[in-house]
């Protein structure tokens, strides 16, 4: 069966955490993936962005429950021992086949140096630990089924514990590079956390509209013209951006969120999470909720 033990470089040496040296700006993207969900799509996204912002890629395998037949289940003594060793074997080919997936990607996009890949046991307590220290998180979106990749949940965990902004990556999604930025905005903190977290890809992006809906029923923060401050803010940042406003009409605003987002042919869209644990389970406000379920291009959230 799987180790016990994460699979984790060396500390570095002291020298290297000196922050005069050149590394002390690069950014670190973590990408979460397992092994019974496809992982093409989401390894070749975060090369895309590690690409784009000179960025170390690391890999966080996290090994998938081993596949148990039937008759497995009434096997003693040497078949069972015959058992734990076909199950390791496959872990290692699994683990094998999205490895050279992963090489194959920082190949393609020139940051072989920079990469780095993590082995984390079936239902390690290690895994959220990985996110705590990057700068950007990619993870698979829960399907409409509520699936996701990893421990149950794990998405939605990282979302609103972390601490760090993630970006949802939605299931049989097509990769592109981040030029058209959709940003969800209400004037609150965790909008505010959104915008300042993905503030370099902002920066890179060739277009960036922020979204403002329903102002008039939230106005604290707005200011006499909802949207125009948090412009400013970004031009001065040298970003290419304009402001909608929308009345949702009745409409689900997560839904008119999404429908925008295609309208204006986002790469991508940037949005406060909102929600809570309640009795170990995640609640998420609606227009979270409704995004998290259904978008169809990948999404940063942060809380």
């Amino acid at each position: 069966m799987a180790s016990n033990q994460s699979m984790r470089s060396p500390l570095p040496e002291p020298a290297d955490l000196n922050p005069d040296k050149s590394t002390a700006e690069l950014w670190e993207i973590v990408v979460f993936i397992d092994g019974r969900t496809g992982t093409a799509g989401i390894l070749e996204f975060a090369g895309e962005l590690a690409e784009e912002h000179g960025a170390r890629l690391i890999s966080v395998f996290m090994q998938p429950a081993p596949a148990v037949a039937p008759a497995d289940t009434f096997a003693r003594g040497k078949g069972m021992q015959s058992v734990i060793e076909v199950q390791r074997a496959e872990l290692e080919r699994i683990e094998a086949d999205h490895r050279a997936l992963f090489e194959d990607v920082v190949r393609r996009h020139g940051i072989r140096s920079e990469s780095e890949w993590r082995s984390l046991p079936y239902m390690s307590s290690e895994v959220g630990v990985h996110a705590y220290y990057a700068d950007l998180v990619v993870i698979a979106r829960p399907d409409s089924a509520g699936q996701t990749a990893g421990p149950p949940g794990l998405a939605e965990s990282l979302v609103l514990t972390s601490g760090r902004p993630i970006i949802l990556f939605p299931p049989h999604g097509t990769v592109s590079r981040v030029r058209r930025v959709l940003v969800a905005w209400n004037a609150r903190r965790e909008a505010i956390r959104a915008v300042a977290d993905a503030l370099k890809l902002l920066v890179k992006a060739e277009a960036v509209e922020v979204l403002v809906v329903d102002h008039e029923r939230h106005q604290a923060g707005h200011g006499q013209e909802p949207g125009a401050d948090i412009a400013r803010h970004l031009a001065r940042h040298g970003v290419h951006v304009e402001v909608r406003r929308l009345s949702s009409g009745g409409e689900e605003v997560g839904r008119l969120l999404l429908s925008q987002a295609a309208t204006f042919g986002a790469d991508l869209v940037v949005m406060g999470a909102y929600g809570q644990s309640q009795l170990s389970e995640w609640m998420f406000g609606g227009v979270t909720r409704t995004v998290l379920r259904e978008a169809g291009l990948p999404v940063l959230m942060s809380r």
